[in-house]
């Protein structure tokens, strides 16, 4: 729920709920659920307890985030969430179609919207999405072939301006054969731009140097943009972001134009 973040591609965090369940194994380790139970919270895989709508406060500071970047004429990007899945079924009842009033009224922040409930999409999306809002990016986990190829699958059904992989945490090799899910050619849609990350932590299972090699080989030749987040592991800089003496940091490329079209609200 912070302004700042330590999400390095993004801008800001929003949640506008807190609270979630585990899906798959790229759940096993959340660092959301483990910080709820830090705070004293018990919204993680609890039946009895729905996940907690966040503050008045709390969503108004995305209207103070648009209004600052139109002042400077600069886009910025809102992760969200950190501390929960936007798809979800169990959501505070309103709060999904309050979001989408929310990013409305934002044209100046382009919302990443991530899920592990790829199969949920469609029906999370407004009925006015048609080819996708301008200032929307959707994206799935893809931690490894049984889950995150589905969720790939089930994104590229769906239009919108940015769709995006987090291979975060990548907990094994999804190129060669395994890759298919990418480059689907019986679907209408491909992905935009790849996050490449490992799993940090105490607990942290390791991603070996050869997936990611295998991987960035297969952006390069499709020329999908990456970004590479960590390597992952136990240190406190969670392993470094430097791949063959360099960071890769790059966008996905957008028809946006600069300037949003729409009244400034």
């Amino acid at each position: 729920m912070a302004d700042e973040t330590g999400i390095s591609w993004t801008d800001h965090t929003f949640n506008p709920w807190w609270g979630c369940s585990r899906v798959a194994p790229g759940c096993d380790n959340c660092y959301a659920a483990a910080l709820d139970k830090r705070t004293g919270g018990a919204h993680w895989d609890n039946l009895s307890i729905k996940p907690r709508l966040t503050k008045d406060a709390n969503w108004r500071k995305p209207l103070k985030w648009n209004k600052d970047a139109a002042a400077i004429g600069q886009r910025r990007r809102v992760f969200c969430g950190s501390m929960m899945d936007w798809t979800d079924k169990n959501a505070p009842e309103g709060a999904l179609d309050r979001l989408w009033e929310l990013i409305r009224k934002t044209p100046w922040l382009d919302w990443q919207l991530l899920t592990k409930r790829a199969t949920l999409i469609k029906k999370r999306l407004p009925v006015d999405w048609g080819f996708g809002y301008e200032n929307v990016w959707l994206g799935v986990t893809c931690e490894n072939i049984q889950h995150g190829i589905p969720r790939v699958h089930a994104l590229q059904e769906i239009p919108a301006i940015v769709r995006f992989v987090s291979a975060e945490p990548l907990l094994e090799e999804i190129t060669s054969n395994n890759f298919v899910g990418f480059t689907d050619k019986s679907k209408p849609y491909g992905i935009d731009w790849i996050i490449i990350g490992g799993e940090s932590g105490p607990d942290c299972r390791p991603m070996k140097r050869e997936w990611v090699h295998r991987l960035l080989m297969w952006t390069n030749w499709n020329e999908v943009p990456v970004w590479f987040k960590q390597w992952g592991g136990n240190s406190k800089d969670k392993g470094g972001c430097n791949y063959g003496g360099s960071e890769i940091k790059e966008w996905p490329v957008t028809c946006l134009p600069i300037t949003p079209q729409q009244e400034l609200l």
